[in-house]
């Protein structure tokens, strides 16, 4: 199969070799990437900039598409000299890297944490989870539509440059729930099936409203999103 016609389905071996070295390592801490690194601003003028230069391009790309902006405009947006700009960010696309590897980050640090919380049991955990998610389709649903429009979801699989990174921090999030999924088998809440294979299809019902909103942001309320997830997924797992 061609790497394009890929369906964006996960493969369940990788994944689960993915889990047992996140299992190995789970003690060490994972390096800082260069793109989390710059993601750290300080707390000073240079930090303050970085920080209007990326909200200005955020609004920018969300009102006209990646193509269509130009830098200048996110300087007018920013209030700064296109100068300055490119004392920051060498073009416009590594601008939009950032912006992208930001909500990557946010992404898959609040999830997995949400994952780590402590909870009544595993399925107090994934209510948590997806009710997060579902929030947060929302609050990063502007960068996200130019991101889909620019790469049509390339987080769902292997690609060159920036989206090999977001689909790391998709493999790490399945991983997570694969792990609080397993506790919840080992306790007899959910059904003996592949943790795995269970998280790829939660992952996948609820990543499914996110497609939605994309094309459409009235589509679905947070409320709905988060409540169908739970109601198509949880009727089939939930051991009765």
């Amino acid at each position: 199969m061609a790497e394009n016609d890929y369906n964006g389905s996960v493969d369940c071996e990788m994944l689960i070799e993915i889990r047992q070295d996140h299992m190995e390592k789970a003690e060490t801490p994972r390096p800082t990437s260069t793109t989390q690194r710059q993601s750290v601003e300080p707390n000073d003028e240079r930090g303050q900039r970085r920080r209007a230069i990326l909200d200005a391009a955020r609004t920018r790309f969300a009102q006209k598409g990646y193509e269509a902006t130009t830098m200048a405009e996110i300087a007018e947006g920013s209030r700064l000299a296109v100068g300055t700009l490119y004392k920051f960010f060498k073009d416009k696309r590594d601008l939009y890297q950032t912006l992208v590897a930001e909500t990557v980050q946010d992404f898959e640090r609040r999830l997995i944490d949400a994952l780590r919380e402590p909870q009544d049991d595993e399925l107090g955990q994934l209510h948590h989870f997806i009710d997060l998610g579902s929030e947060m389709f929302f609050e990063h649903l502007p960068i996200v539509r130019v991101y889909f429009s620019e790469t049509g979801a390339a987080f769902l699989y292997a690609t060159a440059g920036l989206e090999d990174d977001a689909f790391l921090s998709y493999r790490r999030i399945l991983v997570a729930l694969a792990d609080t999924l397993q506790r919840g088998i080992e306790k007899g809440i959910f059904v003996d099936i592949d943790p795995n294979v269970l998280a790829i299809g939660l992952e996948g019902v609820h990543n499914a409203f996110l497609t939605a909103l994309v094309r459409d942001p009235n589509s679905y309320t947070q409320a709905q999103i988060a409540d169908y997830t739970k109601r198509v997924f949880f009727d089939t797992v939930l051991k009765r």
